[in-house]
């Protein structure tokens, strides 16, 4: 075929008069309008913080991104929160609001929120933080820009008290970013065909504020919960795990270490959102000090270790969802590795205590060794110190598992 034949061959024929309309190009896109920018759900999650929350959802509707969805979270307040709440929706008639009729924590309020929502990006708002105004632009226009089609991405925080900036970045952060230069090959800036002033000259140069955490990551390095902006596909590969009922606090360690370890993340060197001390924040006290905690480890409202427990968890009951291939397998185990923990329960035994990932592999041996096999899964009890008897045992009765937690 001549060139000719093939660029006409190549024309989208007129539905009107059957005469042959130009190729398919950007300009015919922008014309068209044929895709949009991606909605953003935005879930504030709200226990006796109505002093605060009017600002929260103010902070929302005051985002330089155009499609933004809200919704509110009530955690059976026992304030003036429902009260407010009403009056947002007077104000702001596209808010969504969910009234919770006991408070069971911040996990099951973010999920019921979640399955409200219906935005391809997830952020999880705090009642008592704010968003800064440009932070959904900036979250949205990374998540674009990514050669790497990353889980989630992280800004930075304004840490304030008493309506004072304190400290304009957060510690986990910052140790990251010192030891890690930008990678300007990880971004290709995005612009929007169909709305060409978008992002706006304003954004500046976030790709000099770009830095991939690798997946397989095991340390914390992202700020809290307000300033992390999720794929909404990412968040369902770990939202279904029923245990989430029971895990109070501790939602943001859960998803970012699920999600974190297995599609990685970005670090955004940009302060995105405002997290204010109060006096009655469940996790930090106050701004954070080099070389000092501003919490305590363990204390009231710290279910770090259970977070821990229920990812594990998820990842070996759901195992055919994270090993597809070859290589996802080999990342499984050594993501299983970086992640283990203890186990809490004390009516375990001492080798089950040690390890949750060690339990797990006998509660669930056949599922595992279906997926792994059976040299591998047992080479894995092994390595996490299971007892002889019962990697012996392993797959060789069919109703055992729940006796071997108990030898």
């Amino acid at each position: 075929m001549h060139l000719r034949q093939k660029q006409d061959a190549m024309r989208i024929p007129s539905p009107v008069n059957g005469r042959r309309a130009p190729p398919f190009n950007a300009v015919d896109l922008k014309e068209s309008n044929l895709v949009a920018l991606p909605l953003v759900s935005v879930i504030i999650i709200n226990y006796n913080y109505g002093r605060f929350l009017r600002q929260a959802v103010s902070s929302v509707f005051g985002q330089t991104y155009p499609h933004v969805e809200c919704i509110i979270v009530d955690n059976a307040s026992t304030d003036d929160s429902r009260e407010i709440i009403a009056a947002l929706e007077a104000e702001h008639k596209s808010i969504k609001v969910l009234l919770r009729a006991s408070n069971d924590g911040q996990t099951p309020a973010s999920l019921d929120g979640f399955a409200a929502s219906s935005g391809q990006y997830v952020i999880f708002l705090d009642a008592d933080d704010a968003l800064l105004p440009r932070c959904i632009e900036t979250h949205i226009f990374v998540h674009l820009s990514s050669r790497v089609h990353i889980g989630f991405t992280s800004g930075d925080m304004l840490q304030v008290m008493d309506d004072e900036v304190v400290v304009s970045t957060g510690e986990a952060t910052n140790s990251f970013i010192r030891k890690h230069r930008p990678n300007r090959r990880l971004v290709r800036p995005y612009r929007h065909p169909g709305e060409p002033a978008w992002p706006s000259p304003e954004l500046g140069d976030v790709a000099g504020k770009f830095h991939y955490v690798r997946p397989l990551s095991n340390k914390w390095v992202w700020s809290a919960t307000s300033g992390l902006c999720y794929r909404r596909d990412a968040l369902a590969l770990f939202s279904d795990n029923e245990a989430l009922a029971h895990l109070r606090t501790g939602t943001d360690l859960y998803f970012a270490h699920g999600i974190g370890g297995l599609c990685g993340s970005v670090l955004i060197d940009e302060p995105l959102f405002v997290y204010r001390f109060h006096g009655g924040n469940i996790y930090s006290r106050r701004a954070q000090l080099n070389r000092t905690l501003c919490y305590t480890p363990g204390g009231h409202g710290d279910s770090n270790d259970l977070a821990r427990m229920l990812l594990i968890d998820q990842f070996i009951t759901k195992i055919e969802r994270f090993t597809q291939t070859f290589g996802l397998k080999w990342n499984f185990v050594i993501l299983l590795s970086r992640l283990d923990c203890k186990d809490v329960d004390s009516s375990r035994p001492r080798w089950a205590r040690r390890s949750r990932v060690a339990s797990n592999l006998v509660t669930h041996f056949d599922k595992v060794a279906a997926i792994l096999g059976s040299a591998t899964t047992k080479c894995l009890m092994l390595r996490f110190r299971v007892p002889l008897r019962l990697i012996w045992a392993a797959g060789r009765t069919t109703d055992s598992s729940g006796l071997k937690l108990k030898n």
